[in-house]
């Protein structure tokens, strides 16, 4: 059934390309390869993802950038690509106005942890320990100019304490650094953290969004807990280089978000604690620039720079 209702359309009428800047099993690429199963089905034609890992996501961007613009090369990644104009000197790429928001795959909330032992049950907590002993709480991010770095920066300013950034490649490991007892706080994504939360191993004290998550309701946010400006939750998305038709852009938008509403599809990202999104193009355009203004504020006041 897949061939003969591609038949009648414009796009895909070849194999569809997806590029992801992370290894296979991690960042976007999981639920980028779920969300590829379905939109097999529904295109009638094969999809194949390229995982170009490396240079905080510009080798895959610029692969997108470089393949034609007919919506069959496709980029989906997070909006650390859209905030190195601000981490990176003489950057060439301008992804804000290189490449075209489609829709977002997933939304979800990031959770700040402490081991189960210690002592600090809410950022309250946090504060009294890091003006005490303010060398004592060290802070697990998932890198340098990440979201988590982000937030660990704008603790310390604005609650007037010194948390020490120590930086890792990723989820998983700030998470056994966490279980090894190399750090105090950390803030990663809820999917990595969730197994050792029920454990009792891992304990939540705030998350990001404007609201509670669904998933760890008696949980405060980082706003009610008095950190602002992280009430946006985070998002995995699918980009295509400027240039692609707006009807193909708004089809294959139309297709991924028919995608996303599967059952299966809903309750296999809520099983790693996502949200399958819902946006039409011009509203993730919208949200992308208001993400991108928030963090460039954000990366200029804490002074924060990646090397290359």
């Amino acid at each position: 059934m897949g061939p003969a209702r591609a038949q009648g359309r414009a796009f895909p009428h070849q194999t569809v390309k997806v590029i992801v800047p992370f290894a296979p099993g991690g960042g976007a690429d999981v639920p980028m390869r779920l969300l590829a199963d379905r939109l097999r089905e529904i295109w009638g034609t094969p999809i194949v993802l390229d995982n170009r890992p490396g240079a905080n996501t510009m080798i895959a961007a610029q692969a997108a950038l470089g393949a034609p613009r007919n919506g069959h090369t496709l980029l989906v990644t997070t909006s650390l690509t859209f905030q190195l104009p601000y981490l990176l000197q003489g950057l060439k790429l301008d992804p804000s106005k290189e490449l075209t928001p489609i829709c977002p795959i997933t939304m979800e909330q990031l959770v700040v942890l402490t081991p189960e032992a210690s002592p600090i049950r809410s950022l309250k907590d946090a504060v009294s320990v890091a003006r005490t002993d303010p060398r004592r709480i060290a802070f697990g991010s998932l890198g340098n100019g990440s979201t988590s770095n982000l937030v660990q920066a704008e603790m310390s300013r604005q609650l007037g304490v010194e948390l020490i950034h120590v930086p890792y490649r990723g989820s998983a490991p700030v998470v056994q650094a966490m279980l090894g007892g190399e750090i105090g706080l950390a803030l990663v994504n809820y999917g990595t953290a969730k197994p050792h939360i029920a454990a009792g191993k891992l304990r939540p004290i705030a998350v990001t969004g404007a609201r509670r998550s669904p998933f760890l309701p008696d949980v405060p946010t980082l706003s009610e807990s008095g950190v602002v400006g992280f009430e946006s939750s985070a998002w995995i998305g699918m980009f295509a280089p400027a240039g692609v038709p707006a009807p193909v852009i708004q089809q294959v938008s139309e297709d991924v978000r028919s995608a996303l509403r599967s059952p299966d599809i809903i309750q296999r990202y809520a099983d790693f604690g996502q949200i399958a999104a819902q946006m039409k193009p011009d509203e993730f355009r919208a949200l992308v620039d208001s993400d991108v203004e928030k963090s460039g504020k954000m990366i200029r006041a804490a002074g924060i720079k990646l090397d290359s």
